[in-house]
């Protein structure tokens, strides 16, 4: 049930013509383009996108734990270790060099 509340809020309402297919990890399944769904951009929680072009390869990416909102957190805490590193790098050599 809240695996179809998530797929709601990220892709919208299932049409109603549209067959639920659960593709699971066949690498042989291709997703077919809905010309009257319009282009959903997903993220996963490393912060990677896609575009989905249809009802049911935005739910299959659903299940997947993709969703529609980036989570920044992840990619701060890089930045700002990153950023420390360097600083720290900076004052170390302004120091030695002094």
């Amino acid at each position: 049930m809240e695996n179809n509340l998530k797929i709601e809020a990220s892709c919208g309402l299932k049409p109603l013509e549209i067959k639920d297919i659960i593709a699971g990890n066949n690498p042989d399944f291709v997703f077919r383009n809905d010309p009257n769904f319009s282009t959903t951009v997903l993220y996963d929680i490393e912060g990677n996108i896609i575009n989905v072009n249809s009802w049911i390869e935005c739910a299959h990416y659903v299940r997947g734990g993709w969703s529609n909102s980036i989570n920044i957190s992840s990619i701060d805490e890089e930045r700002i270790f990153f950023i420390g590193t360097f600083i720290i790098f900076f004052l170390t050599s302004s120091i030695y060099f002094y």
